[in-house]
């Protein structure tokens, strides 16, 4: 990993015997940013996490502090319970006593203020998810709305009956579109429907009026004679 970019967390617990001592406090940070955040292997031996080979020549050079110093400060440290040392040919293996307790848990204040941050955080994430489930709905709303005004209008037109569009959409509306399986055969049989009420009933098939004709005395006169004249009696 790039010691560049490292970085470790400080807390008011370590202010003790180690933050009086300058050069133990320097020593100190030196370990823990230099101990893995992770497992791995270093010729062949794994390296813990919370754990560092630290070599006396390059801590000499990068706290510059003599190597019978640092070998002090090391056991000091050990004594306090903030290491534990393994020396070996190797190097100088050293082990942070409680890293993760150090590296990884948030302290409870802080802890309490991410909750609080978060619970406002996510309330408000809420209430924007909330607006914009409403837009969407909205938007499909108005979506479904204008296809089915145009599918109706579309199979209406394709049968010449797209002047009965605004009738036939209040009838779909009032009958339910989620009731309507094929909405623009549907829209052509309600169309269909009201054309055949509104269409002219052809002169030849209207019903002619009955006309009374009123019977006066000189055709009873003219029929008396007809019946005589056939040898009938009236």
């Amino acid at each position: 990993m790039d010691e560049k970019r490292r970085w470790i967390k400080l807390y008011m617990m370590d202010y003790d015997e180690v933050y009086h001592d300058s050069k133990m406090l320097h020593l100190w940070i030196d370990i823990l940013l230099h101990a893995n955040p992770v497992d791995y292997y270093h010729h062949g031996q794994l390296i813990k996490r919370g754990q560092c080979i630290l070599s006396l020549r390059q801590v000499s050079e990068r706290c510059g502090m003599a190597k019978n110093t640092i070998t002090k400060y090391l056991h000091l440290l050990e004594e306090c319970g903030k290491i534990k040392l393994d020396i070996s040919r190797k190097g100088t293996l050293i082990t942070v006593e409680n890293w993760d307790k150090y590296q990884n848990r948030v302290s409870p204040s802080v802890l309490k203020i991410g909750q609080e941050v978060g619970q406002e955080v996510g309330q408000e994430v809420g209430q924007e998810v909330g607006r914009n489930k409403n837009k969407r709905i909205k938007e499909i709303k108005n979506k479904r709305r204008l296809t089915r005004q145009e599918e109706i209008f579309n199979s209406l037109a394709s049968k010449n009956l797209d002047k009965f569009y605004s009738d036939v959409y209040e009838k779909c509306d009032a009958y339910g579109f989620d009731r309507i399986n094929n909405l623009g055969a549907f829209a052509i049989a309600v169309a269909e429907e009201l054309a055949a009420k509104k269409k002219p009933v052809p002169i030849a098939e209207r019903k002619k009026p009955k006309v009374t004709q009123k019977v006066t005395e000189e055709d009873k006169e003219e029929l008396r004679r007809l019946m005589e004249g056939l040898g009938g009696d009236l």
